[in-house]
């Protein structure tokens, strides 16, 4: 059985069309060719995808580096440090590390298997 000249075009079509939706699923699923987006004082430095609506970004903002938890419904600082490239302020009242309690915060392991669901 002979196949038309419309229908192998037609099938042609399908396939090269089909392999850029699966070219464009691998670069958006690894980042591939995502550059630092920058916007004054605020850059987002590296974004990790943990699932379809989960991520963990690395943000600078002025002189401190922010690990932002997000998800649909939600933005949670994970982590908050001085960026390396800067002096570190001692006892600085607008530290977003919370109040001075005492106490050392959480490291990131630990902030990161509180939000974890439980297995």
């Amino acid at each position: 059985m002979e196949v038309s000249p419309l229908v192998s075009a037609f099938l042609s079509f399908l396939f090269v069309i089909g392999l850029l939706l699966l070219t464009l699923w691998f670069i958006r699923a690894r980042g591939v060719g995502v550059a630092t987006r920058t916007s004054g004082d605020l850059q987002v430095m590296q974004t990790l995808r943990m699932g379809a609506k989960h991520h963990l970004s690395v943000v600078r903002y002025g002189d401190r580096t922010l690990l932002l938890g997000i998800s649909g419904q939600q933005i949670s600082l994970l982590d908050n440090q001085a960026s390396d490239d800067s002096p570190m302020r001692e006892n600085s009242e607008d530290s977003l590390n919370g109040p001075a309690s005492g106490q050392p915060p959480k490291s990131f392991a630990a902030n990161l298997k509180s939000l974890l669901p439980k297995r």
